[in-house]
């Protein structure tokens, strides 16, 4: 998503950085664009636009790698994407460049660092560990470095599922606080549109209906619609405090500056992300929704004959749950063990590519990552210890499930 990727270009990181191309023959790497893959532009999950934009997806590859098994074995992927959020042009505090990469009290800060670079490489480590070790398993254990996950992407989750889609268990390492992520939630973000008949400006003359006070309202009817939802009882994998919410990302209109100043507009938008558990009908919760606003809308005349435009923008996300009755679990519980560390399960209060899994291939995943803080925002960091405990974790679970 971004153009400066956190730790330089993501596929040079992996590729020398992690000198892949030594510890994996290059007949088991796999470096693929998204168009690559026959039939994925009339897969019926395959979703092309963001804003109504055709996504370019030039240079922007995913990457594959294997540890090939002897045979008659359990096959594991760990999948994490390489593309990050901007960083908005925003000074960090604690190292003032985003892209920094620096290391203080034992977190490495930078925009992608806990979303999800850290994860990301943790896969790839964990090949090099069992090759290094000399272990040789029965299943095939594969690593993967994913494009177009954020902004509600998942293409290049889906690619890789259509490429590769009998793989029996995957591990997505977001950033989970070191918690085994067997539940998401979904979602979408959405835009409301208003635009105003008339030249705008200033002309006394002129019976100017302004844009922004009719935003205004509409903030107002979603604000209500957040409190509507944040009443919804969550499943026994979340904690009791955990609530699906309607987060307003940007209110704009008349433009940013001072020189924009000096007219009123005759247009606005407001861009917002609407949660979902991911037991709710996609279908059902849009009409709920839609109906919702329309009641509160239609307190004002000015709403009457002159209704805002409202749709989502990108594909709706759905939520994800893990069968925890699936034999990698308890692989995944055994590493735990091994390595000292507390095995506790739970639900993960942000959305991911993870429901792509099951809706495009045979395989089963679950969500488990790293410790980090503010994705997506000001000092976004990793704890580098939690890195390294993940990559015992996955080499423990690929061991005891891929020599089955």
């Amino acid at each position: 998503t971004n153009t400066r990727p956190f730790l330089g270009e993501g596929m040079t990181l992996l590729l020398n950085n992690c000198q892949i191309v030594k510890y994996v023959p290059e007949r088991n790497i796999d470096m693929f664009g998204i168009y690559d893959v026959e039939g994925i532009r009339e897969h019926p999950l395959f979703f092309p636009t963001i804003d109504g934009v055709e996504k370019d997806y030039r240079n922007r590859p995913n990457l594959v790698a294997k540890l090939k098994g002897s045979g008659g074995g359990k096959s594991l992927v760990f999948s994490g994407h390489v593309d990050t959020m901007p960083t908005y042009g925003k000074k960090w505090k604690v190292f003032e460049d985003p892209y920094s990469g620096k290391v203080k009290d034992g977190k490495m800060y930078g925009r992608g660092s806990a979303d999800m670079k850290a994860g990301t490489i943790s896969g790839f480590l964990a090949l090099k560990c069992l090759h290094d070790m000399g272990i040789r398993l029965k299943g095939d254990v594969y690593a993967e470095s994913i494009v177009d996950e954020e902004n509600g992407g998942v293409n290049g989750t889906i690619a890789a599922r259509l490429r590769n889609p009998d793989i029996d268990f995957g591990i997505v390492p977001e950033p989970t606080n070191q918690i085994v992520g067997v539940e998401s939630v979904g979602g979408s973000d959405w835009k409301i549109s208003v635009k105003e008949e008339g030249a705008g400006g200033i002309e006394a003359s002129e019976k100017m209906i302004n844009p922004i006070y009719k935003l205004k309202k509409v903030i107002s009817a979603l604000e209500a619609y957040d409190k509507k939802i944040g009443k919804i009882k969550p499943s026994n994998n979340y904690q009791n405090d955990v609530r699906i919410r309607l987060l307003t990302y940007q209110f704009s209109s008349g433009g940013s500056t001072y020189i924009e100043s000096g007219a009123v507009p005759t247009e606005g938008h407001i861009y917002f992300w609407l949660e979902a558990f991911a037991n709710i009908n996609e279908e059902k919760y849009r009409k709920d929704f839609l109906d919702f606003l329309n009641i509160e809308l239609n307190k004002y005349p000015e709403f009457r004959d002159s209704y805002p435009e409202v749709d989502t923008v990108i594909r709706f996300l759905y939520g994800h749950i893990t069968n925890t009755n699936h034999p990698a679990m308890e692989s995944i519980k055994k590493a735990h063990k091994d390595c000292g560390q507390k095995y506790e399960e739970g639900g993960m209060p942000y959305s991911t590519d993870a429901f792509a899994f099951k809706k495009t291939s045979n395989t089963e995943v679950v969500i488990m990552g790293p410790t980090g803080k503010n994705p997506h925002g000001i000092d976004e960091y990793v704890e580098v210890d939690s890195v390294l405990k993940l990559i015992k974790i996955l080499v423990l679970t690929a061991i005891n499930y891929c020599s089955k």
